[in-house]
């Protein structure tokens, strides 16, 4: 027994030391984990991807000679223009009339030697910017939806370009340092080669037509839609939440951690995409939405087919982009043809708050036929019947193609005449461009 003390000791200090080293191997452990796979983010791109002077772009270029007017709107005769504008340095841009009569106007467009840009919606000066070069360290915010040059004799290198909004009356001016002027009018007087004409009782500003009939193609296209899940994958954040309900027809996706969801229609083959967090009543900046909006549909490669800039309203923050074809604006009652984008905020954070586009894109087309298009001067006789009030109302005429549904998996574009008026577009039909009454629907 008399070693039991020292027993007791001797185990009491290899229990301290083995505490010791437990702890010790507690604190320096590292384990060693298999590594974790995170899964990669999936870009979906459902078509292309567009830089701004591809999707801004003007839809006439006319040509104020000394007996006639000239014009197109032909992309590869007005391609050569923008690339000349493109070369170009931009100076001294200033506001010279803050809001001008429709007479003022006139003198400023209307006048010999002058070539007019005339573009479907008011384009913000940094949008104009980056696709031009204005060399002024301040760009103005201020927007215009017709540019103006005054072409200079064939000496003079140095010419004026007006920016004007047709609406406001608003005017800027600055300066061009152009060197070889006679070759660019060589440009312009041969790809701006129809004559226009126009009517003065139509219009708070004249709206120039080609005075002779157009031949245009009547394209019918296979029915092609991009896939519901292309969609899905395209818009929502993060798909892990997204549930489907509804049906084929009207079938709906709903994001159930954040609330967004996606409509699709199949009558008017289009989809709808809210975040209803993001709906505010806030005015946006108008160039910040042109960037933010083109940026946004270039995020899912958007641009399906020819897409281009239509119109803006800053104040709800909505921006349009319209289906083209050949060159022509495309117009239905019953099917998509534009990307309708409406801004918002979610918590500071500048993000859309509607989209709204059609589901199909295309690609197959059919035989094509050619047929006659009625002449300008039908169509500025047909708006004429209207009422006086009417008439003075209207801001655009121009052809373009009227999109129908002629079968299940088929579509037509056939080439129409349709004039702007109070912000709607309307078709003028066969009897009205034939002698018949023209009143709004």
């Amino acid at each position: 027994m008399k070693y039991v003390e020292q027993v007791k000791s001797i185990v009491l200090f290899l229990l301290i030391l083995l505490s010791f080293a437990l702890t010790f191997t507690i604190w320096t452990f590292t384990p060693s984990f298999d590594p974790i796979e995170s899964t990669p983010a999936v870009d979906v791109s459902i078509g292309n991807k567009r830089t701004v002077e591809q999707v801004v772009r003007p839809t006439k270029v006319l040509y104020h000679q000394e007996d006639k007017v000239t014009g197109t709107t032909d992309r590869k005769d007005i391609d050569p223009l923008l690339a000349s504008m493109k070369l170009w340095q931009i100076q001294d841009v200033a506001e010279k009339e803050k809001k001008a009569s429709a007479d003022t106007l006139q003198s400023y467009m209307h006048q010999p030697n002058r070539i007019i840009l005339y573009y479907p919606g008011a384009v913000p000066f940094p949008i104009f910017d980056a696709m031009v070069n204005i060399t002024d360290e301040t760009i103005p915010e201020a927007s215009f939806d017709r540019v103006v040059i005054e072409l200079a004799t064939v000496e003079q290198t140095q010419i004026k370009i007006y920016f004007i909004n047709s609406t406001s009356g608003r005017v800027h001016e600055g300066n061009v340092s152009i060197s070889e002027m006679a070759q660019f009018k060589n440009n312009i007087l041969d790809g701006a080669k129809d004559v226009y004409v126009t009517n003065e009782d139509i219009g708070e500003l004249p709206i120039y037509v080609p005075e002779k009939e157009l031949s245009k193609v009547v394209y019918p296209y296979l029915l092609e839609e991009v896939t519901r899940e292309n969609f899905r994958s395209a818009l929502f954040e993060t798909t892990a939440d997204v549930n489907s309900s509804g049906n084929a027809g009207n079938e709906e996706y709903r994001d159930d951690r954040t609330g967004a969801f996606m409509r699709f229609d199949s009558s008017r083959k289009s989809l709808s995409y809210v975040k209803p967090r993001a709906e505010t009543s806030d005015p946006g900046i108008p160039s910040e939405l042109l960037f933010s909006t083109i940026d946004y549909v270039n995020d899912h490669g958007g641009w399906t087919n020819e897409y281009r800039y239509f119109g803006i309203e800053p104040l709800t923050q909505q921006v349009y982009y319209r289906l083209f074809l050949d060159n022509l604006p495309v117009f239905s009652t019953s099917t998509a043809t534009e990307l309708e984008l409406k801004w918002g905020n979610i918590d500071g954070t500048e993000q859309i708050f509607r989209y709204v586009r059609p589901s199909f894109v295309l690609q197959s087309t059919a035989q094509t036929t050619t047929e006659k298009l009625e002449a300008g001067t039908a169509a500025l006789e047909a708006v004429s019947r209207l009422s006086e009030e009417d008439r003075k109302k209207v801001t655009e005429i121009l052809p373009g193609y009227e999109l129908t549904q002629t079968g299940e998996k088929l579509i037509t574009f056939q080439a129409a005449w349709y004039y702007k008026i109070d912000g709607s577009w309307q078709k003028l039909s066969k009897e009205e461009l034939g002698g018949g009454k023209v009143g709004l629907e």
